[in-house]
This record gives C-alpha cells, sequence and structure tokens, in this order.
C-alpha cells in the first residue's frame, strides 16, 4: 500500500488561513487519490475567480473614475469655448454653453426650455429640420455648413455651424459648435454688392477698362465693353499682344511712349508718384474699320510679383474726331460752296510756290470772277444766286485736275492754283475750259440762268516771285478781261508787254 503526504502552506490554498506549514499524510488509494485531486483542483479554481473577480471591480472603478474625469473635463472644455457649443437630442438642447448665450441672446435656461430650431432664421428652418431629422436617421450628412440665426432681440446672425452624433450619456445626441460669422458675411455681401456694381460698370459702361504687362505687353485684363468698340471678346484680345490692338502707325507711336514712361515711372516710384498720360491712337475693328481712341494710362508696380503694369481707360473718341474735322473744314472751307477759302487757299500756293522754286517748273495762278452775276442776284433774290454759286463751283472742280485747286474768295470770286505748269500753253487751254463749262446755261429751280467768267492769269515766277505779287498781278490781269467785255483770259504781262496779253 501506497502512502501519499502532501507539505504545503494553508494560506496558499486557503487565503485567511492560520498556521503556516501543513502536512497532509494519508494512504494513498485510488478513491482516495481522487478526492484529494478534486479538492486541489477546486480550491485553485476559487483562488483564481476570486483575482479575476477583484481585478473586475478594480477596472471598472477606474472606468468609472476616468469617466467621470472625461465628463468634467468635457463641461470645463465646453464653458471655456470660444465657440458656441451645444448637445442636443429629440429637438431640445441639453447642454449650452455661455458662447451659445452670446450668440443667442438667450439665457441658458431659455435655451434649455426651447425648441432647439427655434431660435433659426425661417429662411434656413425647413433645411436645419431636415438635416437634423437626416442625422437621427443615421443618414450621411455635412457635418458643416451656415445658416442664419435670430437673435432675442430680432437680429439676423450667420453662424458657421459644425456637428456630429455621437454617444453622450450613454445616448446618441448630436454635439456641435457655432462661429460667428456675421461680420464676415457682413464683408462678403459688401464685397459682392462692390463686384456687382463694378461688373455692372464695366460691362455697360462705352469706356474699356484694362491692365498691361510693360514687359510681356500682354493684356491682363480687358473689360467686356472692348467687343462695343472693337467687336474682339475680352478673350481674343488678351490672347494676342498689344500690337494687334492698334495700327501700325499707332502701335509705333505706343512702343515709344511705353519705353519713355517706363524709364520715367522707375525714376519717380520711390516717390509714389501717379502720373497719368493721355494719347490719340487709331485701333483696328473685327469688321475690318478703324476707330480712333483717348486712352489715358498710368504706371504701376504689382506687389504680389513685382512686375510692372500699365492700367489705362479707352475711350471712343469717333464723334470728337468727326466734329474736330468738320471744324476744320468749316475753318479752311468755304460754307457755301465747299470750296478751299482764303486761308487754306494760300496756304497750298505757299507750298506750290516752294516747290516751284526747288523744280525750277512754273507755276500758274488765275483769277476768276463771274459775268452777270450781280443781276441774277437782283432778278432772282440771294438763293437763286447762292445755288448758282454752287453749281459753278462743281463745274469749275471737274474742268480741273486732281492736283489743281479752285478756291472761293468772297462774293462770286474764285481762284485756280494750276502747279508744276509745263508751258504757258497749258494754264491757257485749261482757262478755256473754265470759260466754257460756265458759258452753258445753268438750271434753277426750273429757270434758265446764264452768266460767263472773266479769267486773269499770272505766271510765277515770271509774273512774281512770291504770292503776294503774284496774286496782285493776276487779280490785274482779270481786270483787264472785265474791261474787255468779259467772257475772255488775260493774262499778266510786263508792262512793257501789256498790249499782247490778249488772247
Amino acid at each position: 500500500m501506497l502512502s501519499l503526504v502532501v507539505f504545503g502552506n494553508y494560506e496558499a490554498v486557503f487565503p485567511g488561513f492560520a498556521g503556516g506549514k501543513y502536512m497532509f499524510s494519508m494512504a494513498a488509494g485510488p478513491l482516495s487519490v481522487f478526492v484529494f485531486s478534486a479538492l486541489l483542483l477546486t480550491c485553485v479554481f476559487l483562488l483564481y475567480e476570486r483575482r479575476r473577480l477583484r481585478k473586475i471591480v478594480n477596472e471598472e472603478a477606474l472606468a468609472k473614475s476616468a469617466l467621470g474625469e472625461s465628463i468634467v473635463r468635457f463641461h470645463m472644455i465646453v464653458e471655456s469655448s470660444a465657440a458656441a457649443t451645444y448637445v442636443f437630442r429629440g429637438g431640445r438642447f441639453v447642454m449650452v454653453n455661455a458662447a451659445m448665450e452670446a450668440i443667442t441672446g438667450y439665457s441658458r435656461e431659455e435655451l434649455l426650455s426651447m425648441d432647439s430650431l427655434e431660435h433659426i432664421h425661417p429662411d434656413h428652418r425647413p433645411s436645419a429640420l431636415e438635416r437634423v431629422a437626416a442625422r437621427e436617421r443615421g443618414e450621411a450628412v455635412s457635418t458643416r455648413y451656415e445658416l442664419k440665426l435670430l437673435t432675442k432681440t430680432g437680429e439676423v446672425r450667420w453662424v458657421d455651424f459644425t456637428a456630429r452624433t455621437v454617444l453622450f450619456d450613454g445616448v446618441l445626441c448630436t454635439v456641435g459648435s457655432a462661429f460667428d460669422i456675421t461680420g464676415r458675411k457682413r464683408v462678403e455681401d459688401a464685397l459682392r454688392e462692390s463686384e456687382a456694381k463694378y461688373r455692372f460698370l464695366t460691362e455697360s459702361m462705352k469706356d474699356v477698362i484694362w491692365t498691361l504687362d510693360a514687359e510681356t505687353l500682354m493684356f491682363v485684363y480687358v473689360s467686356p465693353s472692348v467687343e462695343r468698340l472693337r467687336g474682339y471678346t475680352p478673350e481674343e484680345i488678351m490672347a494676342e499682344p498689344l500690337d494687334a490692338a492698334l495700327t501700325p502707325e499707332s502701335a509705333a507711336l505706343v512702343h515709344r511712349l511705353i519705353d519713355q514712361e517706363t524709364e520715367k515711372f522707375k525714376m519717380r516710384e520711390e516717390r509714389g508718384d501717379a502720373v497719368f498720360h493721355t494719347e490719340e491712337v487709331e485701333q483696328p475693328r473685327k469688321d475690318g474699320t478703324t476707330v480712333w481712341t483717348e486712352v489715358v494710362t498710368v504706371y504701376w508696380r504689382n506687389p504680389q510679383n513685382g512686375r510692372i503694369e500699365i492700367h489705362g481707360v479707352t475711350r471712343d473718341i469717333s464723334e470728337r474726331k468727326e466734329v474736330e474735322a468738320k471744324m476744320a473744314h468749316m475753318a479752311q472751307h468755304d460754307p457755301l460752296t465747299g470750296l478751299p477759302n482764303r486761308a487754306l487757299f494760300s496756304d497750298r500756293l505757299e507750298r506750290a510756290l516752294a516747290a516751284s522754286r526747288r523744280s525750277g517748273i512754273p507755276t500758274a495762278l488765275m483769277f476768276l470772277d463771274l459775268d452777270k452775276f450781280k443781276p441774277v442776284n437782283d432778278t432772282y433774290g440771294h438763293a437763286i444766286g447762292d445755288v448758282l454759286l454752287q453749281q459753278a463751283a462743281e463745274r469749275m472742280k471737274s474742268a480741273l485736275r486732281e492736283s489743281d485747286t479752285v478756291g472761293r474768295i468772297g462774293g462770286d470770286e474764285f481762284v485756280v492754283l494750276l502747279p508744276a505748269v509745263e508751258r504757258v500753253e497749258d494754264a491757257l487751254h485749261v482757262a478755256e475750259k473754265l470759260l466754257e463749262a460756265l458759258r452753258k446755261p445753268f438750271f434753277i429751280e426750273g429757270r434758265s440762268v446764264d452768266v460767263s467768267c472773266s479769267i486773269g492769269i499770272a505766271i510765277h515766277p515770271e509774273d512774281g516771285r512770291d504770292e503776294i505779287e503774284l496774286a496782285k498781278n493776276a487779280d490785274t490781269a482779270m481786270y483787264w478781261a472785265k474791261r474787255d467785255g468779259g467772257d475772255c483770259v488775260r493774262m499778266f504781262r510786263t508792262a512793257s508787254d501789256v498790249s499782247a496779253a490778249v488772247l
């Protein structure tokens, strides 16, 4: 027979038992061994469970403590946050902070007692309600959005909301924060209003506003009004260099000006002087025509890229140019017949004499006076006389070369300039054509009116070295023609040859 002796420590197996060591001895029969083994295993299991339960209890205690600390920290963070922070479920606030009170104007107690959407502006309330409902249904909803609030005093405030669905105190809630962006929205609204006004002005005004890179000579901005001015879109203008926007003559002028003004700008840049420059340039239109424009420019250095830019305004001055042309024409032409007046004729005569001196080819000057014109005025009136003068002017122009000039110097007196007359006979031939043209009857308002003319001719340089002397002698020759009965031509000769001055 076997004997089983077990040595051990009571407290190791049975905690709380004192006595230190133990010895257990028994006859080691089969049943005894089984009973002992079962007892031992039971003791070990009880010991394990006790330790496990103690660990669980300790962990739960720690978790509760951590949760408590976390909640405290959460409340502290929320309360001290500059953002309006809130928690709501079931359509009502369950927690708000002081910043929420400040934004809405409601007290904490008022917010906790009211519907969470009650402070939302009516314009945005339906969308906010749908967003809350979708979030509670577990649907994907944007976590950030902007909307309007109504404060307790009725003031409208814009806020930037951020909201998420989380477990709060074991319940699904919506936790969110809001920042007051009313100031930013006002700036944005003002900016949009300003941009709208600017866009309206740039699109409705006739003037074209543009910006040009002074180095690349490429446009970086052109207002839409350019399409009315030139037929091109802003995009088409900005895709082409500066030269495409100008006629060749104007392009050459503008290039010189840009070089000059750029250097001037660099010299005065430190002083901050803004100098405006005005120039008139001719620009091509998309239809093949051209338009005269007035361009006002100012130079500026872009602080973002350090490049010099030219800012300009282009204005259509076609009407002004037409008026100026008309005024210039009126200043140099007879208002009744449209022929050059005394001033313009004198200028052309001076130029012709200068050319004659250089070439040595003579120049002829004719003085012409209508015969029997006074009786026409006396009989039919000045209105008929004016029409007669107009028709006579047209006949005289048709009898001359393109290089010749006929002018009216007053009443029924006309002058004719024949530059580069190779032979005296050529001048006489033209005079004959004038006589023939004016002999034909004039038909005015159903009447046939007959007149003729007297012509005097002086040749440069033989009959006069300068304008004054030549004109005096041509007038003298015309007087001789009048004296001889009119409807004829007389040429001026020196006193010794006056008798031969009859055709």
